[in-house]
């Protein structure tokens, strides 16, 4: 049975209780050259799981690979792009040749944005809608018969708490974001009863690369907090508990939980904490 999970803080070193969960396990990494994805592998791999690294990049893919010769028997490296579908279904196609099954597929890969709506170009809303949502959509769909065939698997969609709750200057992602959510949910009815688990991970703000390479248009900083983000660790070990507990849902941070109740309670409110937050962070990034 499916459940909802807010991380606790002492809920997050939980190694020791779901090593032999992971053994061997074949787990699947979109976006795992940085940040969240790289953390995610390097996570399964301590717990004893092969882990397919997927990436735009192979030379970012190959640093990975060699930076951690401990792992290399089980990292799988494959250049994909998760907006081709021949990238796409090559993808699945080298790891069940490889290994011979796949257990869980994280869509992890994503892009950001900061720009007003009026500013959004519609050719980069696209670009990135056809990363944040159809690219989990083509994984999805490419390792579904495979996890048909067998009766079980799991699928971990990385949204956001973005995917609840919107800011200013990221319409587009947030619409991403959301939509993601919602596929999630309906797949989960959907495949009720086939064996197949769906998990949806919603991080706070998290210290990564994403904010350097993310589409930025009409000034102001691209991260919207003076503070800084939790680590990339945390939410890849929020994954894994996710995995191991069978949860329907992660979501890290108690201040996410709180904006998520607030916005079934009292969006008016909601709205209003928002924009003084925003506010007051333009504010003390003016000053730096």
């Amino acid at each position: 049975m499916y459940h909802s999970l807010i991380v606790p803080r002492r809920e997050i070193d939980f190694h020791n209780n779901v090593s032999a969960r992971f053994q061997d396990k074949v787990v699947i990494v979109t976006g795992a050259s940085s940040g969240i994805g790289l953390e995610t592998t390097l996570a399964f791999a301590r717990e004893g799981a092969r882990v397919v690294l997927a990436a735009r990049t192979e030379e970012k893919l190959r640093e990975v690979v060699n930076a951690h010769p401990e792992w290399r028997d089980r990292f799988l490296p494959v250049r994909a792009d998760v907006t081709n579908d021949d990238d796409v279904r090559r993808l699945i196609e080298t790891t069940i040749s490889n290994f011979g099954r796949i257990d869980i597929l994280v869509n992890n890969a994503g892009i950001g944005m900061r720009a007003t709506v009026a500013d959004t170009p519609i050719d980069d809303a696209r670009s990135l809608m056809d990363v944040n949502l159809y690219g989990p959509v083509r994984c999805i769909q490419a390792v579904l018969p495979h996890m048909l065939q067998k009766r079980a698997g799991q699928i971990v969609n990385v949204g956001s708490v973005l995917s609840y709750v919107v800011a200013a200057r990221n319409g587009a992602y947030c619409a991403s974001k959301f939509a993601l959510l919602a596929l999630s949910d309906t797949l989960r009815m959907e495949l009720h009863g086939t064996g197949i688990e769906i998990i949806s991970v919603l991080p706070a703000y998290t210290e990564t690369p994403f904010f350097d390479n993310m589409y930025q248009y009409g000034g102001g900083p691209t991260r919207q907090s003076p503070f800084k983000g939790q680590h990339a660790g945390k939410v890849a070990q929020a994954i894994l508990y996710g995995c191991a507990r069978h949860k329907r849902q992660v979501t890290l941070t108690v201040s996410a939980r709180i904006a998520i109740r607030l916005r079934r309670l009292s969006p008016s409110l909601l709205d209003f904490i928002v924009r003084h937050t925003a506010h007051n962070e333009a504010k003390a990034d003016a000053k730096v």
